[in-house]
């Protein structure tokens, strides 16, 4: 379900911007024409520009893209396989999906202009690398990203987050299991777990019937036509829908972690990491 999603929302936004891209269309610039393939022929941007590119990128794009642009633990699609990658130039494709969102894709409205271009420059050189086009391209980071403010961290912290967590509760111990700094941003932006403790990143899910009767537990399948859960007993239903009926009430814990990913700066995701990690 999840694949076909991504595909769908794919193929339309290329459709939607097939029309938009017919006023200016961008140059190509050919540096390696015998090339087998678009993204190993185009000429690469400069050394800043794909520095630029990476470190952005790590902040806003690996936890649903993944380290080697193959796809993230947020589940975001493969982008070496990315039509919108194969299609963009100059970042002119990528720009209006990261600008503007798609279904579970947030638009991100701190990068623009050169920060969207900088990104684009980043991954075409790492399609560039593949053997053949969508294989697995070389990969080494060294990047430091503990560069925040440990005191406008706990601040931020202190004001957004202790709602529902709590540094002696929940949290206590957590962070000293996780070692790589990556691991540690990408899983408290997005709300992420490591299986020793903390909160619940189970969504549950509450329906009610038209006699109104309810029914309780872990939601496994949610559209617009067909629902499915697990009781707490153990017992698997499921639910034809039709509109409103039968009404459904979601509970999802990670619902203020995903509204987060569109409202976080830089600033401030690199500055509540350096004071989690304070706390291992």
């Amino acid at each position: 379900m999840k694949s076909s999603y991504f595909a769908v929302a794919i193929l339309l936004m290329l459709w939607v911007l097939s029309g938009n891209a017919q006023d200016a269309e961008p140059e190509v610039v050919i540096a390696n024409p015998n090339a087998t393939f678009l993204a190993q022929q185009r000429a690469l941007p400069s050394a800043e520009v794909i520095a630029q590119g990476e470190t952005l990128y790590q902040v806003n794009c690996r936890a649903c893209h993944g380290v080697d642009l193959r796809g993230g633990d947020q589940g975001g699609p493969n982008l070496l396989r990315s039509g919108i990658v194969l299609s963009d130039i100059n970042g002119e494709v990528i720009g209006q999906l990261v600008s503007q969102g798609l279904g579970r894709i947030p638009a991100f409205n701190n990068l623009e202009g050169d920060d969207i271009e900088a990104v684009a420059g980043y991954i075409h050189p790492i399609v560039a690398t593949s053997e053949r086009q969508g294989s697995i391209p070389p990969v080494g980071y060294d990047l430091d990203i503990l560069v925040g403010d440990v005191d406008d961290g706990e601040r931020y912290f202190t004001q957004e987050c202790v709602t529902c967590h709590s540094v002696t509760g929940d949290l206590m111990g957590i962070f000293s299991h996780i070692v790589d700094d990556y691991d540690l941003q990408n899983r408290w932006v997005a709300g992420g777990q490591n299986g020793r403790g903390g909160p619940s990143s189970t969504t549950t899910v509450t329906v009610t019937l038209p006699d109104g009767d309810q029914v309780s537990g872990r939601l496994l399948r949610y559209d617009d036509f067909f629902l499915s859960l697990r009781t707490l007993g153990g017992a698997y239903r499921s639910f034809t829908r039709a509109g409103n009926s039968p009404a459904v009430e979601i509970h999802d814990p990670l619902t203020r972690h995903k509204e987060l990913l569109a409202e976080l700066t830089d600033e401030t995701i690199h500055d509540v990491t350096a004071y989690l990690e304070t706390l291992k």
